[in-house]
Order: structure tokens, then sequence, then C-alpha cells
């Protein structure tokens, strides 16, 4: 199976659900991404994480009983829930490393709404900007 470098899909800093694995470094390989483990990791998130929703939308109506439940977790407002989007997620890696090594896996009927592929280094799947989940931290930038 062909490798893909830990760099090229994720920071070495970022937490992962598979923490209590031994650490590798920045040279070590991780399996390429499969479209069965991707299905498999991004179920588990919408069984067991809130992920969603199913079908994506810009309206501020739309999928509100998926974002009242999110908020709810969150205990904050539903329009609050509504910012906090995968893309703007400390987990959400779309670099263009990470965008090359998922075009090593299919688009499937979850890539055909969701807004623009990512890498979700917390849970090891492909993600998309327009979804979230309980796991959202805010993204840290770095000021010039």
């Amino acid at each position: 199976m062909k490798s893909i470098p830990l760099s090229r899909i994720r920071s070495p800093n970022v937490m992962r659900i598979s923490d209590a694995m031994p650490e590798m470094g920045d040279d070590e390989m991780l399996p390429a991404i499969d479209a069965e483990t991707n299905a498999q990791n991004r179920d588990l998130a919408i069984a067991h994480w809130l992920l969603g929703p199913e079908r994506t939308s810009i309206d501020p109506e739309a999928n509100a009983a998926y974002w009242q439940t999110l908020a709810a977790s969150w205990n904050i407002t539903e329009a609050e829930a509504r910012r906090r989007l995968c893309a703007n997620c400390e987990y959400y890696d779309n670099t263009p490393g990470s965008l090359e090594a998922m075009e090593a896996v299919p688009l499937d009927a979850y890539d055909m709404d969701g807004g623009g592929r990512g890498y979700c280094t917390r849970f090891d799947f492909i993600c998309h900007s327009l979804r979230s989940c309980q796991a959202w931290e805010e993204k840290e930038f770095e000021e010039d």
C-alpha cells in the first residue's frame, strides 16, 4: 500500500483520537487514505459526535433541528453553533498536501453538498467545510 508522509496529512501537534498509539515523527509514514477506512471513521463521527448536517445549506433556517441539538451540546445559541464549521475548526486540514492526498479517495454522496474537502485530523477522515461536530475547537490562526 502506498504511504503518505505524516507531515503531508496533518500537523504533528494536533490531538488525534488515536493518541493512545505510539507517537510518530514527521518523517514517518501513515497508511494511505483509503475509501473504506474513511467511510468507517466518518460513520463513527456521525454516530457519536453529531457530525452533520447530512444535507448542508447556507440558509439560516435550514437544518434547525441539527443545529439546535449541536448548540445544546455546547450550551450556546443556535446562531453561535452555525458559525462553528469544520472550515474554521482546529482539526480541519485543507492544506495543498492534504488536498492532494485526499484525491486518492473517490468522491461519494457525502462529498456532493458539504462544501470543500478537508482532512479531519481528530477523527482521521475526509470532512467538509460546511459541516460541524461536537469535537469542534476554534482554530488558532498565526498573526503576521
